[in-house]
């Protein structure tokens, strides 16, 4: 069995430099080269800064190419709150709009791509583990609906989608997607590279401060100077990047993928080919491989990180699964990986900007959450570009 992700067969995570940074300014400098820092680093050089992006680990190495690669659109924002109780209607709304708007920056950056990162429009499924949560999702479509055209429908009748005794029924985004998440930071990266983007890794932050109209950074690679900066190492993050360390948990999540079953055995257990959520706080979810030959299976379960090949794990996989999809039979774990899911305390992903600094955290679990936080930041430089 492997421990490593499945996705690193199509592309592997490598140490890369093209640029020396001891001594060197910046017009921006991005700590943490996942999803997020790539896309702001290609948005920033685009309009004119020049950009160096850092990474601690290998270039994709965290939990960009370590998801399941279901995108969300961000319907998962706000988990654990009520976002018209506590932020109003009108900002509640923002908060929605936006994260759905992330799902159309995203397809509208892979356009004309999407065989190349293997995006497919499968849809997705939210299932409900009880009757009273698929009157909680009844509610959330309802509200969903009232604020967008995403077309969100219940399906209290499973038989098509999954067959098994667990779950009451579930709502369907037709509008979600699935993706290689490997293949897609591998694209975004391209486009960095092919954007002049300094890249430097690996290269640790150790410490900054500001100096002046500058920030000095102290990296295991000498000292730069930078007059913007942007830290987006999510789940990621360690006590150097400062104070915001203090507002997220790098919580740990693990994937299984099984052997091959092939195509035919797939679709008989999963007949809509969709990706597949559950409703539980700490869930289970699960979709096919984009060839439709293996399932792969994540569980959001309070482990410790590091745990792939241990015998409660393997124990876990092989017991929920069975669970989940009875009807597999005779299937092996070919494949289990672990990572970091950056959470913030009120599990709303976290863009802050002070004094030339932006913090760019908390993806919550959600798969396009990185996609939204990027936007976000993106956004940021055209108010640079005025000053």
């Amino acid at each position: 069995m492997k421990t490593y992700p499945y996705w690193w067969e199509f592309y592997k995570p490598y140490h890369f430099q093209n640029t020396q940074v001891s001594n060197s300014s910046y017009d921006l400098v991005v700590v943490g080269a996942g999803y997020t820092g790539v896309s702001a680093a290609i948005q920033a050089s685009s309009k004119g800064l020049k950009t160096l992006l850092i990474d601690q680990l290998a270039l994709g190495e965290g939990a960009s190419t370590r998801s399941a690669g279901m995108v969300s659109g961000g319907l998962n924002l706000g988990k654990k709150i009520n976002l018209f109780k506590d932020y109003g209607e009108d900002l509640a709304k923002k908060f929605i709009q936006e994260s759905i708007g992330s799902y159309e920056y995203l397809e509208d950056q892979i356009n004309h791509h999407l065989e190349e990162v293997s995006y497919q429009k499968t849809g997705r499924l939210v299932l409900a583990h009880s009757k009273k949560k698929l009157d909680a999702l009844r509610q959330k479509t309802k509200l969903l609906n009232s604020l967008s055209d995403l077309q969100i429908q219940i399906i209290e009748n499973l038989d098509n989608e999954i067959i098994n005794n667990y779950y009451k029924g579930g709502m369907l985004v037709k509008n979600a997607a699935s993706v290689n998440p490997a293949k897609l930071y591998n694209f975004f990266l391209d486009k960095a590279l092919s954007n002049k983007v300094d890249i430097f890794s690996p290269c640790k932050l150790l410490s900054h401060q500001k100096k002046d109209e500058f920030y000095e950074l102290k990296t295991s690679e000498g000292k730069i100077k930078t007059l913007y900066l942007i830290i987006a190492t999510n789940g990621y993050s360690e006590k150097d990047i400062g104070n915001e360390h203090y507002n997220i948990i790098g919580v740990p999540s693990y994937i299984a993928a099984t052997n091959i079953l092939g195509q035919e055995k797939v679709q008989k257990l999963l007949p809509k080919l969709r990706m597949y959520s559950d409703s539980k706080n700490d869930l289970y979810y699960f979709r096919p491989s984009p060839d439709h030959k293996r399932i792969l299976f994540g569980a959001f379960p309070v482990w410790a990180y590091g745990m792939e090949n241990s015998k409660m794990v393997k124990s876990f996989f092989y017991k929920k699964i069975n669970i989940i999809l009875p009807k597999i039979e005779n299937f092996s774990i070919d494949y289990i990986w672990g990572g970091k899911v950056g959470v913030t305390f009120n599990t709303l992903p976290m863009v802050k900007k002070t004094n030339n600094k932006i913090f760019v955290l908390g993806c919550n679990g959600s798969r396009c959450g990185s996609y939204a936080l990027s936007w976000l930041s993106s956004r940021k430089y055209d108010y640079y570009k005025s000053k």
